[in-house]
């Protein structure tokens, strides 16, 4: 055999492969495939909507489709309720702590510039309930700061001027008991730089807590629009569903599609009605507890820095007349809160007559060192016989205390009391949305099996 013949065939190292000719004709099937089966499954659906089995279809996932949308409007809306009033509740509760705040500064400069009037040491118990007032002050600062992050870099200024204002007085204190002239100045700086500094704080965190608070009674009185809203539709395509399937299959009523009908006009009704007592009571808590709850803090507020505007006008030795005019001012918005606060709740009734008595009280002292008689003016002002400014203002202290405490307890429970309703009823109409759009479907479904 010859060496040719055995040779076994050499490759060209020149040659190239060519591609895969059948490559594109794949790729080509391939599409024509996935286009096929979409025209498939679009004369699927014609087919299945078409005539009178595909109008029954189309029925049945509106009629499911209108349930769930209820279920979810009901769940929604006093869902929306419950947590307004909670917000509302808690947002109060904190417009409540910046006013104490405001009430124990002011109590306590009250205190500091009346035992200033004595020289030297200071009675105890008013320097007692300095540091008590001036504490508690802090405390809530720390409280508030918590409980309302936005509120924060507000309350860290205060925090701050309380404490300039704290060592002020402590410099004024000390001046004081060395019978140093300079003492009452150290006292007039502290004093007004509260009023300049961490007032108008205090004044602005008030305000804002007060918007805070009527948003949320806004929101609360309108979250019956959700339900309401998703409601009537729900009746409306259930009602012409009925409607329609009885002219079609000459059949009056159509049980599960009926029974689905009346559960959520049911639950509409409790629902509105539910949300109409909510709004109803948010609109009495607005404009009675809550804002009887506001114009007795603004009494006591105003009071405080009425009786250490008294103390200053007698630490002023006849220059004090720009003190004495902030007394008015400020004992006119006593009179004036107190009526309101009086107006609006049983509660804050018996504030004005103790008033009446601390300004008679005060006529008193003014009279005396108007007349030159110093001594006398400011023994009736430090003093705690049962005419003495001090015990006329305590009765005032004492009986705008607890009518605060009331209105503001009045004004929590009026606003926590339906929550407990709305929580539950919102889980009831989510439920009742979900077994009407089954019910829906079913009933729908009746009707459908007879084509088949």
């Amino acid at each position: 055999m010859s060496q040719t013949a055995n040779a076994s065939p050499s490759k060209n190292p020149n040659q190239t492969s060519t591609p895969d000719q059948s490559t594109p004709a794949i790729q080509a099937a391939a599409v024509a495939t996935v286009a096929g089966r979409v025209d498939e499954v679009k004369a699927s659906i014609r087919r299945s909507l078409s005539g009178t089995p595909g109008r029954l279809r189309i029925l049945a996932l509106s009629t499911v489709a209108v349930s769930l949308i209820f279920a979810i409007g009901a769940y929604s809306a006093l869902g929306s309720a419950d947590t307004a009033l909670s917000r509302a509740g808690a947002n109060a509760a904190q417009l409540v702590r910046i006013q104490a705040i405001h009430t124990n500064l002011i109590s306590a400069d009250a205190d500091a510039t009346n035992a200033f009037l004595v020289g030297g040491l200071e009675p105890a118990n008013q320097r007692a309930s300095y540091l008590a007032s001036v504490q508690k002050a802090s405390s809530l600062i720390a409280e508030a700061a918590q409980a309302q992050p936005a509120d924060g870099p507000a309350l860290g200024a205060l925090n701050t001027s309380v404490v300039t204002y704290a060592g002020l007085i402590e410099q004024a204190r000390a001046n004081n008991r060395q019978a140093l002239p300079v003492g009452a100045q150290y006292l007039r700086v502290a004093s007004l730089g509260l009023r300049s500094d961490a007032l108008p704080i205090l004044d602005t965190l008030v305000q804002a807590n007060d918007s805070r608070v009527r948003a949320e009674f806004s929101n609360a009185a309108g979250a019956s629009t959700a339900l309401i809203t998703s409601g009537l539709l729900a009746l409306l395509v259930l009602i012409g569903a009925m409607v329609w399937l009885s002219r079609r299959t000459h059949r009056y009523v159509n049980v599960p599609l009926a029974g689905a009908t009346v559960a959520i006009l049911v639950t509409l009704g409790i629902g509105v009605i539910v949300l109409s007592a909510v709004s109803s009571r948010v609109g009495t808590v607005r404009d009675g507890s809550y804002a009887a709850t506001l114009a007795t803090a603004k009494a006591r507020i105003a009071a405080f820095d009425a009786k250490s505007n008294e103390s200053l006008t007698l630490i002023a030795h006849g220059s004090g007349s720009a003190f004495e005019q902030a007394w008015r001012s400020s004992s006119g918005v006593v009179a004036a809160q107190s009526a309101t606060a009086a107006r609006l709740n049983n509660n804050a009734a018996n504030t004005g007559k103790p008033w009446a008595a601390y300004v008679a009280t005060h006529k008193q002292i003014r009279a005396a060192d108007d007349g030159g008689h110093w001594d006398a003016a400011v023994a009736q002002a430090i003093g705690s016989g049962p005419t003495s400014a001090n015990a006329t203002f305590n009765t005032f202290n004492t009986d705008s205390k607890a009518a605060l405490t009331s209105n503001s307890n009045a004004a929590s429970h009026s606003l926590n009391t339906p929550r407990i309703w709305l929580a539950l009823l919102g889980w009831l109409g989510l439920l009742v949305g979900i077994a009407a759009a089954l019910s829906a479907w079913w009933g729908v479904s009746l009707r459908l099996e007879e084509y088949r």
